[in-house]
């Protein structure tokens, strides 16, 4: 389901405590991997294929960014 891994994108862009931010950003990454891998069996538009490679870099950034919130505030 293509909207799923938009889900859990949103979730895991949304969670800002520090100990589970990593547990949702894993989630939404397997939820975009899976869509990716889906999209390589059907022809798919190019917009969408950009939209997860956006999405997993945003996601990473979100990821380290809270972490290293986390270690200047201790």
């Amino acid at each position: 389901m293509p909207t799923d891994w938009r889900m859990r994108y949103d979730s895991a862009l949304g969670e800002r405590d520090p100990a589970k931010v990593s547990d949702a950003c894993d989630l939404a990454r397997r939820a975009i991997n899976d869509r990716v891998l889906e999209l390589a069996t059907i022809v798919a538009t190019d917009p969408e294929r950009l939209e997860l490679e956006g999405a997993l870099r945003e996601m990473l950034m979100h990821e380290l960014r809270v972490l290293r919130g986390n270690k200047d505030q201790a």
